[in-house]
């Protein structure tokens, strides 16, 4: 399914601290589920309401609004096996604030 993808404001400062070439790789997946679909994408499920793009080494966390609406609630790189328990706390936070 094709989606159209928006950044929440606090996400959209965690990418702009990215350097330009990971800045290419998420526009890259971003603009693949908008013009070819989200199977398209490396994506897992993280918990209820929570999922992550999963782009090389970096890390869309998001969750669906209206149908098709996807938003990133937040941009991080990933270091470890498992997604960061501090990032997943962000990440509902703002969910729960959309």
């Amino acid at each position: 399914m094709i989606y159209k993808v928006k950044k929440i404001k606090q996400a959209e400062h965690e990418y702009d601290a990215l350097t330009k070439e990971q800045q290419e790789l998420l526009d890259n997946d971003y603009k693949t589920i908008e013009t070819e679909g989200l199977e398209r994408v490396s994506t897992k499920k993280i918990e209820k309401d929570m999922y992550e793009i999963r782009t090389s080494n970096l890390r869309s966390l998001y969750t669906y609004q209206d149908g098709a609406l996807i938003i990133v609630v937040t941009i991080f790189i990933k270091t470890t096996n498992k997604t960061p328990e501090w990032a997943k706390k962000a990440a509902r936070k703002r969910i729960k604030n959309l």
